[in-house]
């Protein structure tokens, strides 16, 4: 219902092209002929693929669209980095999407600054705290690897994996191991399973393009 009612408010806007699609492998099948996007706004609840990989994917593949991703607090805060920018929902405003639309005119529209609530920001500090290394033991954890098992895949050390963990602890404000994949889940990290969604994986996304 929320994307129905976007897609027309884009076109009261002005945007005459404006595509909809459930996955992103149905918008990659869009009709030959169809010029590149300027904008694209990805549901990070919509696909069952690594929503980070998606985004790097995706202005890798446009690079002169604005990539903004949509979801709860936590989801664009674990994400906020890959994206041109965020809406953060149930907050988003037509405002929001007007301020969206008034980017693409400009020359260099690579990023853009909304305005974001103290609960997006606290979780941003967060997740822009964490090491390239604590990220990578955090996607292990949350596709159910154990410690030694990250530890192989990583070529470090399990005590080395037990320390990382102990920092991600700290940072999130979690006790233990279980309620940090947790929230990792709930942020759209590569969690296993996602119920009502089809699995595609981002491999099976590349090929549909």
């Amino acid at each position: 219902m929320f994307r129905d009612g976007l897609l027309c408010f884009l076109q009261r806007q002005g945007f005459h092209d404006v595509v909809g699609a459930p996955s992103l492998a149905g918008f990659w099948r869009r009709p030959s002929g169809r010029r590149d996007p300027d904008l694209v706004l990805l549901d990070l609840r919509q696909e069952r693929a690594d929503p980070r990989k998606l985004l790097h994917r995706m202005r890798a593949r446009w690079p002169r669209a604005l990539v903004v991703a949509l979801g709860t607090p936590l989801e664009v805060a674990a994400h906020a980095r890959e994206a041109s920018g965020y809406l953060p929902l149930p907050d988003a405003r037509a405002r929001d999407v007007v301020a969206i639309a008034e980017a693409l005119e400009r020359p260099n529209r690579r990023e853009i600054q909304l305005p974001s609530s103290p609960e997006v920001e606290r979780e941003r500090r967060r997740w822009n705290a964490l090491t390239t290394r604590e990220r990578e033991v955090l996607d292990m954890l949350v596709s159910g690897a154990d410690n030694l098992k990250i530890a192989a895949m990583l070529g470090i050390s399990e005590r080395a994996v037990k320390a990382h963990l102990t920092r991600l602890f700290g940072k999130f404000g979690v006790e233990n191991r279980t309620e940090l994949a947790l929230l990792a889940c709930h942020a759209g990290l590569h969690c296993p399973v996602a119920p009502g969604v089809p699995f595609r994986a981002v491999e099976e996304l590349d090929a549909a393009s």
